[in-house]
């Protein structure tokens, strides 16, 4: 004889919801990683300024000159680029051999002729550029003083701007901005080029 199944033994059906939660967490985790790590530009410039110091000029006599005073809009354009197997230097914005594109090549042990690219900077800025025509201050915000720095006769008498490719070792690209900077002579250091625009091509 059959018996009627039992109603208290009969199970109901849950709805279950599913949990996107985790799932949530790792694409949002996902998000901010791909974030980090993307490339937003493939050229990325700074303003490299090193501390600035009281300079005095070869002319005690020379006036000061306001930098929003300038007439001479000319300028130098002054490039060293740090190539693979040389230092390549870009004057007034040449790139044809000759005597404003020079490649100074490595030294046999594989440096950097640091010392070439200076003593060439600095017979260019006494053939070109000359002795400075005046003097202009700056406020130094972290000091609190006011710096005064040489004028030359071109805007940028004091610029340099250094290019290099991406695995360029960053101790190489701070040996080219001393190189640029000044030149010592019988102990006495005379200025080049010691403000350094940094460029850098991927």
């Amino acid at each position: 004889m059959a018996f009627k199944p039992s109603q208290k033994r009969k199970r109901e059906e849950e709805e279950v919801e599913i949990n996107l939660l985790p799932m949530m967490n790792i694409v949002c985790s996902l998000i901010v990683l791909l974030l980090g790590v993307a490339q937003m530009t493939s050229i990325s410039m700074l303003e490299y300024l090193p501390p600035a110091e009281a300079v005095e000029t070869t002319d005690e006599s020379a006036p000061a000159v306001e930098a929003s005073k300038w007439n001479n809009d000319a300028t130098i354009d002054l490039l060293v680029n740090v190539a693979s197997g040389s230092l390549q230097v870009s004057l007034f914005g040449h790139l044809d051999p000759g005597p404003y594109f020079y490649e100074i090549p490595r030294l046999p042990g594989g440096d950097y002729d640091f010392k070439t690219l200076t003593d060439s900077l600095a017979e260019f800025k006494a053939r070109e550029v000359g002795n400075p025509i005046g003097i202009d201050s700056l406020l130094n915000d972290a000091s609190g003083r006011m710096d005064v720095f040489p004028v030359y006769r071109y805007r940028d008498g004091r610029e340099v701007t250094i290019t290099a490719m991406g695995e360029t070792q960053f101790q190489t690209i701070v040996f080219t901005m001393d190189a640029c900077r000044n030149r010592v002579v019988n102990g006495e250091t005379k200025e080049l080029f010691p403000v350094a625009l940094l460029k850098q091509f991927q």
